[in-house]
């Protein structure tokens, strides 16, 4: 793959990341030179803001405005597709064949599916970030020291989480940590990525702040935290199998007071406004910034239905047998109050032009007839939009990685802490076996719960070498062989001879 310097061109309605007037008004960084596109703190602040939205837009996808190749007009929301749809548990009601193929594990067969397999937005933040770690230290004009060291401390950070997600996408991926790089780089190994990803953060975490001053929670979490940092290293660590390390840094989250689990009554601020102290870390597409989301963009409008959106039907569910399945608490006496607010039965026997009332019953419609409904909110129809937050961390999704790691370590009481913690907000009793292997059980089994549609289930599975479990269409031989893991593009082999397509997609073309 060869590198590429990029001076992206934001406007900025893309600069929602920044979270301050003065980042909302940045000019684009190549409508200048690149010596004087480097001159001040505000040109420092424009290249970081920059970087985040290039970040986002990788999560959503790509379109045609990224390369021509694609045959997309607009992004699809691909995060959903990488972290959740080949976990066995969604069905596509209106019968899309691209959807059906995703969740076979059929990766190359569609031309829709193509773009999944691009990392390019994913190597162009980390090329945006590389420039600005190359060039910011130069700048001495126009903002405090303490300032610059957040700037380049919360860049180290998202170049680790670009490296991170894509990492989890692709398994073995290129390290790139030079702004000029121009040679082609190979894929190191996995283990080594996350080895890296530690390290890196280990350098920025000291210079981030746990919140920034003046702004909402929303867009203070929508930035390069403390808190951030610290559930990014974690998550790198259980992929590293290294549990002390991982359990240790859950446990700074978790004494730094910082955040808090959300009641059940607070769930819509969580999840629709991304306004609340148990977002750690989000991407959030504002409609008062002019960014929003109709069918592309984001997965909110595939998931939902009149009376949400204009759309007559589903797209992407799970059925109810499998919701009564994961939630065996609400199959027995209805006592996990998470079920009502994650799913809905919509009334469909009426017009489509009309709204459609919501049964009271979340579970009442037959078996594919069930909206998840975790991030409903109604769509602005007169404008055709809708925003919402994609939550990358949150609290409750943390304290059952620290349940996790510490159970791997036998540390039984401290997991069944946490792990009771979550099960307490959802209203269902305490767990209390004390088996190392049975709690393991649980708490995989309340993480599926817990973060169900949150882009989690399918990175969870891979990382513990357990997708053929609950994936019919790929055995545990595939899954050593890679079958895990999504194709890498061909893009990504054009002049590149060190470059070398993941074993169990050679001869499955």
């Amino acid at each position: 793959m060869k590198s590429n310097i990029i001076l992206m061109s934001l406007g900025c309605l893309m600069l929602v990341f920044s979270g301050c007037k003065d980042w909302l008004e940045e000019l684009p960084i190549n409508t200048v030179t690149e010596d004087q596109a480097w001159q001040n703190g505000s040109d420092a602040e424009g290249a970081v803001a920059a970087a985040f939205s290039i970040f986002r837009r990788g999560l959503a996808g790509l379109t045609k405005d990224d390369t021509p190749s694609t045959t997309r007009n607009g992004a699809w929301g691909d995060y959903y597709f990488w972290g959740d749809a080949r976990s066995g548990d969604w069905i596509t009601p209106n019968n899309d064949g691209d959807w059906q193929a995703g969740f076979e594990n059929r990766l190359i067969a569609r031309t829709q599916l193509e773009p999944m397999t691009n990392w390019r937005l994913f190597y162009r933040t980390i090329e945006q970030c590389n420039l600005v770690l190359e060039r910011v230290p130069e700048i001495t004009e126009g903002f405090t020291a303490n300032r610059k060291a957040e700037l380049l401390a919360e860049t180290r950070f998202l170049r680790a989480m670009s490296h991170f997600y894509a990492a989890r996408i692709w398994g073995d991926i290129p390290i790139n940590l030079e702004a000029r790089n121009v040679e082609p780089l190979g894929r190191a190994p996995l283990h080594d990525v996350m080895k890296m990803i530690v390290d890196e953060v280990e350098i920025a975490i000291t210079d981030l702040p746990w919140e920034y001053q003046g702004m909402t929670r929303k867009l203070s979490t929508s930035r390069g935290t403390r808190g951030a940092a610290l559930a990014l290293q974690a998550h790198a660590y259980m992929w590293l199998k290294d549990y002390e390390g991982a359990a240790a840094k859950l446990q700074e989250i978790i004494e730094s007071n910082y955040f808090e689990l959300a009641p059940i009554s607070g769930f819509r601020d969580l999840f629709d406004k991304g306004e609340s102290n148990e977002m750690v870390f989000q991407m959030y597409y504002d409609n008062q910034f002019g960014e929003f989301s109709d069918y592309y963009g984001h997965i909110l409008t595939y998931y939902l239905t009149n009376p949400y959106t204009s759309r007559s039907d589903l797209s992407l569910a799970i059925p109810k047998s499998r919701i009564l399945e994961i939630f065996p608490d609400y199959q027995r006496d209805r006592s996990d109050k998470r079920v009502a607010e994650f799913f809905q039965s919509i009334d469909f026997s009426g017009s489509a032009s009309e709204l459609r009332p919501i049964f009271e019953d979340p579970l009442q419609n037959g078996e594919r007839q069930i909206m998840f409904a975790k991030f409903r909110k109604v769509k602005d129809r007169s404008y055709n939009r809708m925003d919402g937050t994609v939550p990358v961390f949150r609290y409750g999704g943390l304290l059952l990685l620290k349940a996790e790691a510490d159970a791997r370590l036998n540390r039984v009481d401290e997991a069944m802490l946490n792990l009771n913690k979550v099960r307490r907000r959802a209203e269902i009793p305490a767990f209390t076996r004390t088996d190392q292997t049975i709690l393991i059980e649980e708490i995989m089994a309340e993480r599926r719960r817990e973060l169900i549609g949150e882009f989690h289930r399918v990175y969870d599975l891979v990382r513990l070498g357990r997708l053929h479990e609950f994936n019919a269409f790929i055995s545990e031989q595939e899954e050593k062989e890679g079958a895990g893991f999504f194709p890498v593009s061909d893009e990504a082999f054009a002049n590149n001879p060190n470059m070398e397509q993941t074993y169990y997609w050679q001869f499955n073309q």
